[in-house]
Formats: structure tokens, sequence, C-alpha cells
């Protein structure tokens, strides 16, 4: 390896990847992790490439690159080749390995959602037509180009009946044949690192299936500003950004289609949702208004997107419409808004409670006739950023913990039963809520130092506790929990009950006023709420009852699909929907720090509290 020097050769290297095995040409200079991304690679890069966060780890084991020195790499990582994809630039023909750790892995994804019964009143519909209907209906209906078109040939055939596909909301005529087809629908939730989609048969009102898969704007970073900066930074960088998007929705529509043997060209309509920024770079506005300034508030249309699908390129019917849904503020978007209609939230009569938890985390306190939402700043801990052995919810990924009470020894559940690479969200907060219901950290998560557990140690770091031994693990080294990690998760899980508990005092509510607790999300659907409660991340509702519901975003997106009832309450939902910028509350920075002792205030945790404090440091059974 070599240090950075000017390049001005015009020459063409291959960079060979294991273990995928696969080859790509790039022009000399290019970054590794550029190299990854145009061979359909995925290798992890929460900071967006910009060599912050030293998840982008891999090999060189032929060959030569020129790199930067980083503090994120240690001296004997240096000596066996690694270099951060993002920061070393290939010089000649070289071969590349990707540490599992550092690979996106095999994904958990969450796209199934619990929805209410509906009667279906779908956006499109189709008709069977006399040529004499339909010389009516083109009084008041647009057909489309390639409509008109097929026109003169429907006409010389002598055509009786022409079978009619039309969005009435757009008052278009999307298609028109001879025989009948099928007539299929799209909804999607686009996440910040997952998007998921499900097939709707709009004629028989069901869905068909559904499938998921990683942003592929994950690339560009782990985070929405790192996203935003990408598009800031580059002159096409909106255009680029919104073509991964789309790309991730052709994959999995791809997919659906060759599953059921249906062809794209038979889906006349797709409903979408996302958080705002996600919204803003799918429909392609710019995102810069939404971080401009977080001192001020900002004025988000609470008004739906229609796009056309050939303008953007999703691969379905040319002439298909895509509907957004309508955001409800800089941190509110049409993702729970989705969340909101599917909970039934909007028809409750007495005050419940919304928590989409993720890559962000939306809180949304309300009834039939009000609501009140925010986001907690909780930042990407949950999805492993910024934690020792922390990976997202892949093949591996330990997902749940149990600490046995006598030998205080870690037994773990990985996701798909392989050896373990890392711990995703779930098993951190398992492991928190272990830890100190074991009495093997204090309040305020620091390791009992004398308690003589043969998994607690001093390393370089600190002190840690030692999960998994290197003999057990994929990675060959053990996987641990430090102080650092446990203060970024009790980081994590203040701001989640900050946001709570800010809704709660504004309605003046307590506790024991909340009767229905509604969790969503991919995160949630696998977190354990007991684990959460312990180490109060969400607080002790004494009388509600709990209901998961899902991807709810998605489930917005299906319901707005088949009804145009819900489409109109998505509509209203997101005009009601008062947002409360936490960062310029002057409540939350209080009720954020009192998190920081575990579990939290005692009107949050009325009995909970209390029984923690007679928590007694962990003794070896004699």
């Amino acid at each position: 390896m070599r240090c950075y020097a000017t390049i001005t050769e015009d020459i063409e290297c291959l960079v060979y990847f294991l273990p995928h095995n696969i080859t790509v040409k790039v022009a000399k200079g290019t970054t590794i992790l550029e190299a990854a991304l145009k061979a359909g690679i995925g290798i992890r890069s929460v900071c967006g490439g910009k060599g912050l966060c030293g998840k982008c780890k891999v090999i060189v084991r032929r060959g030569h690159v020129e790199t930067r020195r980083s503090d994120l790499l240690k001296r004997e990582e240096v000596e066996k080749g690694l270099v951060l994809a993002c920061l070393a630039r290939v010089m000649e023909n070289i071969e590349v390995e990707i540490p599992i750790e550092s690979q996106m892995g095999k994904p958990k994804l969450q796209s199934s959602v619990v929805l209410p019964s509906i009667r279906p009143k779908p956006l499109i519909k189709r008709v069977i037509l006399t040529p004499r209907d339909f010389s009516n209906t083109l009084l008041t209906y647009n057909p489309s180009v390639d409509v008109l078109e097929k026109l003169p040939e429907i006409e010389r055939r002598g055509v009786q009946k022409v079978i009619t596909v039309l969005n009435d909301i757009k008052k278009r005529i999307i298609d028109v044949s001879e025989s009948e087809k099928g007539l299929y629908g799209l909804a999607v939730d686009i996440g910040t690192t997952k998007i998921a989609a499900a097939l709707v048969n709009i004629a028989e009102g069901r869905v068909l299936d559904t499938a998921s898969e990683f942003n592929k704007q994950l690339v560009y970073g782990e985070d929405i500003v790192s996203r935003i900066r990408f598009v800031l930074d580059r002159r096409d960088g909106l255009r680029e950004i919104q073509r991964a998007a789309v790309e991730t929705i052709n994959t999995v529509i791809e997919a659906l289609c060759k599953k059921h043997k249906i062809h794209r060209e038979d889906i006349y309509i797709v409903t979408a949702a996302g958080n705002t920024v996600m919204t803003y770079l799918f429909v392609g506005l710019d995102p810069y208004p939404l971080i401009k300034s977080f001192k001020e508030r900002v004025d988000v249309p609470r008004t739906p997107y229609w796009l056309e699908a050939r303008d953007i390129g999703v691969n379905v019917n040319k002439n298909a419409d895509i509907y957004v849904l309508p955001c409800a503020g800089r941190f509110l978007g049409g993702d729970v808004v989705g969340d909101i209609i599917t909970a039934g939230l909007n028809f409750s009569h007495e005050p419940a409670l919304l928590i989409d938890i993720g890559t962000n985390t939306e809180v949304v306190i309300g009834c039939k006739d009000w609501f009140l939402g925010a986001t907690a700043p909780a930042g990407p801990a949950f999805e492993g950023w910024g934690l020792t052995h922390g990976v997202r919810a892949v093949a591996g990924a330990i997902e749940s913990v149990i600490i046995d009470s006598k030998t205080c020894r870690a037994i773990y559940r990985t996701i798909d039963g392989v050896k373990p690479i890392g711990i995703c969200g779930s098993g951190y907060i398992d492991l928190l809520a272990q830890l100190f219901i074991n009495g093997l950290i204090d309040l305020f998560g620091k390791f009992y130092k004398d308690c003589n557990c043969p998994y607690i140690r001093r390393s370089e770091r600190g002190y840690e506790y030692v999960v998994v031994p290197a003999e057990e693990s994929a990675i060959g080294r053990d996987i641990v929990v430090t102080e650092e990690d446990l203060y970024n998760i009790i980081d994590s899980k203040s701001s989640v009950c900050s946001a709570i508990s800010v809704l709660m005092k504004k309605m003046l509510l307590t506790v024991n006023d909340i009767r229905r607790v509604y969790v969503c999300g991919a995160f949630g659907s696998y977190l354990n709420l007991n684990s959460a409660m312990t180490i109060g991340m969400i607080p002790e509702f004494t009388n509600a009852r709990v209901e998961y519901i899902g991807n709810g975003s998605l489930g917005g997106a299906i319901l707005t699909l088949l009804s145009e009832d819900y489409r109109v309450e998505a509509e209203r939902v997101a005009k009601l929907l008062a947002p409360i910028e936490l960062l310029l509350d002057p409540d939350f920075m209080e009720e954020y720090q009192a998190g920081f002792m575990l579990p939290g205030k005692k009107e949050l945790f009325p009995t909970w509290r209390d029984a923690s404090r007679g928590i007694k440091p962990w003794k070896r059974a004699s």
C-alpha cells in the first residue's frame, strides 16, 4: 500500500471480489467501495464513504492500492492487508476479500402486516365497453398516447367489446385491449434501510404476496443525512440516488412477477409510502430544506404526490400512475400516516399510542379527532452503527440473549441459526436488560468491576462483557459488548422514551391513561417488549393492550391502493397530524437526561423503577 498520489493515467483495472467471485472493470483511481457498487456488491458503509465509520473493512489479497491512514484500523489489521474500501483506490488489477462482518448479508426483512377489514374501492378499475360507450368515455377521460395508438387498430378490426382500464382519480384511460388481462397493483414501503412491496390482485381485492430487499441507497450512507449530503455534493446526485431506490423496487417487482407468472405490464397502479426524506428523494425533490436548519420549523406540503411510472423508470405498465402518501412534517412522513391508518388510530375513540421503531423511531399519540407526533433522534445504534460488534439483522446476527443467572454466561440465538457474526439491535436491547437484571451493571450501565464474573474483563477499550468466545464465532474473534456500547444503547433508548414522555406530558396523560399501544416497523416486530421496558425504552403502560401490526407503512400503501376511502382518510390524517420537533421542545432535554439512570423516571415506570433498586450485584454461586 502507498499514500495518495495525483492520478492522471486513464487506465482500466480489474477488481476481483471474494467470496462473490465477481470481477469488475474500473478506471484507475476508483475506490474499492465504488468498484463494489458498480459490481452490484453490498459493502457496509454507514457514513456513505467518508471514512468515518470504519464499517467497510476489506482485505486486499493481491495487488496494490493507494490509501490514507485511518485511526479506525489497528496496526495488526493493516499488517493483514485490511483497508477501508472507501479510502482505498485501485491502482492495478487487485483481488479483494470482503469479510463477513463487512458484507450486507442476507437480510431479515419485515414485509408482513396485519390489515383491517376493508371494502375494496380501488384507485383503478377495469370496465368492458362497447365502441359507442368507449367514445363517450373519451369525453371525460384522457387517453394515454399508447391508447391513442391502439384505437385505429381496434376500430379497423370492428371489436364489439373494448376492455378498458381506468384511473378514476386522475381521469385517465390507462390501457385498452380486445381480451381481458390481469389487473394488478403494487404497494411499496420505501424505507431508509429496506424496501418492501406487496403485489395486489385488484380484481379480487387481495394481497397475493410480499417481498423485500435492502435499499440500494445504503451505499450512499446508512443515515438520511449522509444521503442528503451526497445529493448536495454531486451535480446529478438527486437523480442517482432516486435511481438507486427505483432499481431496488424493480428488483422486487421482477421477483414477485416471476414467482407468480405475472407480466409486469399488468401492474397498472403503484402506491408508495416513506419518511419525509425518502419521499423527497423518491419523487425528485430537493431535500436540503429539511436539514437547512434544525432550529427552525419547516413547512412540508401535506398533499400526496402523483408520478408517472415511465418518468422515473419503475418497471410496470408504462401508463401506470404512482400515488405517494402525503407527509405531515419534516420528521413525519407518509410512512407514519400509513402506520396510523393501518393501526386504526384514526378511528379510535380514546387516546392510543403508536410506536414505529426502525432506523428512525416515530411516536404518535391520538385518536380519531387529533394526532400528536414526534420522531426520536435516536441515531442508528439500533442498526448496529457505532457499536463494537454491531451488525444489521442479517444471517448470523445475534437477535436475542438470555444470561444464565448462575454462571453469567450469555445464551444467544442468531438469525438463521448460523455462527454469530455480531449483534443486531434486538440483541443489544436484550443484552442491556439481562446485564441489568442479573446485577452485572449498575443503574448507569457501568460494569460491576468486583463481581468476579468470568465474562467481564478489562481491555484497551475499557471494561467489556464477552458474549461469544472466538471459537464459537464466525469472525474468529470474541464478540463483546463494551461500556461504550451500553452507553450508546442507553442514549438511543432514552431518546425513544423521551419522545413518548413529551407527547404524553403535552396532552396531560399518564401511563395509566393509555389503553392501547401499537408497535409497528421491522425492528418492533422482533423486539422483546419486556426487555424494552426493563431498560426504560418503552414506559410501563400498566393498563394497555399491546398489538403488533408489522409493516404499517406498507399497510398504508396497500390500503390506499385498494380503497378510495382510505386514500381520503390518509390525506385527512396528514393534515390533522401535529408534529412536535423534539430538538426545539423545552421539555425534551429533561426527559432525555432522566433516561440515563435505568430504567427512567418513576412516573413512567411506577412499579419497575422501585423494584429494580433491589437488584444486587452478581456474585458467583458457591
